[in-house]
């Protein structure tokens, strides 16, 4: 038993119906040489055919507009994929640039997740995350009031500030006696605003800064020398580690005073008034003995330079004072959410809507450059049907007239299949013409007037009665 052939998919060529046509005109050129308009439409069915090829070719070229729907609803597909991807389930990362003290709570806000992931990016200060972030290394940063910022950063205040604490030496009653400060890192936080302080107190001449704070709050040996009069650092009253150092100031013989700045402190937009309640340092001692007037520092949260308006929006949650409680997350949706859902579905179907619509009159308009194709092939059908109206058979008793009209018929009802195959073979060629009217009409009226050709060739093979004679007198009865 053989093995079945392979099926190949079968396809009009255009080759045969050309030859066909040009065999059509030069027959009817040499079966009715008197009857010009049969043969012009018969040569304008083989032309049309001609054309059908040049167009066909020219559809396989990679560029044209016949292309132009597919191209663009495959480059709309892929965007709008992209667009759902971006909308959806995206994740973006954006790095976050974080003092290395004092950040506890700052690490613990970005391990919040949703569509958009936080990376903390240590740095030694607010200083040299400001540096990283004019830089664009890092895309968001914790920066400390008093840390000079340009202008066209976005920033947004932190609802959390840091406080300042200022410890004097026993002896110390007023900022002029103060000759040398410990505080954080140079340049950083702390530094900056004790140096806006001792200018401020008229002191900045005579002061000297040494920057060992972070030895002395990591190493509970240190011992503070003897010539440091004073200690300016900015904290998070919140950390353990800022606490424990306070208790071991207050061991050392330091106690804690208020860094007044009188009507001053009007003038720094970063300073809050505050004061610390009496033991909220530590209980047992009680540290501070009374209450003390001091001032919280405001912290904001800083975004690069051409950070987009959604990543922004994402990033200021960051801020946000609300746990994570069960409440929150419960299973009942709230009107909010189903604002939020219904929004989102029709953004959605409008997208769709607008590539479909866009996609149609693609297609469209690649139909209205084969409309005079179309028009010259419905001309045709209209001029033949015209030419065989007179063609009748039925009941002509002249032989060689009704050979005449029979080939004439027959003629003309393969011309009328031609330009049907004619307009098969285009939208072969160009499938979008399938949703063009005009070919359904081509077809529907070449059928039509194929049947109503048939009928009349049928015609020839039914005989008719001679007509009936009036009678002649001789055929009358006489009286």
């Amino acid at each position: 038993m053989s093995s079945p052939k392979t099926h190949r998919l079968l396809r009009l060529e255009i080759d045969p119906v050309i030859q066909r046509a040009e065999h059509l005109a030069e027959h009817v050129q040499r079966e009715l040489p008197a009857h010009a308009g049969i043969i012009r439409a018969a040569w304008g069915v083989a032309e049309a055919a001609h054309e059908a090829k040049r167009v066909a070719r020219a559809l396989r070229r990679p560029l044209g507009l016949h292309r132009l729907p597919a191209m663009f609803l495959a480059v709309a597909l892929l965007l709008f994929g992209g667009w759902v991807y971006w909308n959806f389930f995206h994740v973006a990362t954006l790095t976050v640039a974080l003092p290395e003290e004092d950040a506890s709570q700052l690490r613990e806000r970005l391990s919040r997740s949703g569509r958009v992931r936080f990376l903390p990016t240590i740095t030694e200060g607010s200083r040299e995350s400001v540096q990283l972030l004019a830089a664009a290394k890092v895309d968001l940063a914790f920066v400390q009031g008093g840390i000079p910022l340009a202008a066209d950063l976005p920033r947004l205040q932190s609802p959390s500030s840091e406080v300042v604490l200022y410890f004097v030496r026993d002896g110390v009653r007023h900022p002029g006696q103060v000759r040398k400060i410990l505080t954080s890192a140079e340049g950083q936080g702390s530094h900056s605003v004790a140096e806006v302080f001792a200018d401020l107190w008229n002191i900045a001449g005579q002061v000297q800064f040494t920057h060992d704070w972070r030895d002395f709050s990591a190493d509970p040996a240190y011992a503070i020398p003897a010539d440091v009069d004073a200690v300016f650092v900015i904290k998070n009253l919140a950390e353990h580690k800022s606490l424990d150092a306070a208790e071991r100031l207050s061991a050392a013989g330091f106690r804690l005073a208020s860094p007044d700045l009188g009507a001053h402190a009007l003038a720094l937009d970063y300073l809050r008034r505050a004061e610390i309640p009496r033991g909220h340092l530590s209980p047992d001692p009680p540290l501070p003995e009374q209450p003390v007037a001091t001032y919280s520092v405001a912290t904001y949260l800083v975004a690069r330079r051409g950070l987009t308006p959604r990543l922004r929006a994402a990033a200021a949650h960051l801020l946000d004072k609300d746990a994570n409680t069960l409440t929150q997350h419960g299973f009942e949706p709230t009107l909010g959410d189903a604002a939020q859902v219904l929004q989102g579905l029709d953004s959605f179907l409008s997208v769709l809507v607008y590539i479909g619509l866009a996609f149609l009159a693609l297609l469209g308009l690649e139909v209205v450059t084969y409309r005079r194709r179309f028009h010259e092939l419905n001309t045709l059908i209209s001029l033949i049907t015209m030419h065989q109206s007179e063609k009748d058979v039925l009941g002509l008793s002249n032989n060689a007239q009704r050979r005449e009209n029979l080939v004439y018929l027959s003629i003309c009802s393969d011309l009328l299949g031609l330009i049907s195959v004619i307009g098969g073979y285009y939208s072969q060629e160009n499938s979008s013409l399938l949703y063009s009217s005009l070919l359904d009409t081509i077809h529907e009226r070449s059928n039509a007037m194929k049947l109503n050709i048939q009928t009349k060739i049928m015609h020839a093979s039914i005989a008719l009665p001679p007509p009936d004679t009036p009678p002649t007198p001789t055929d009358k009865e006489s009286p």
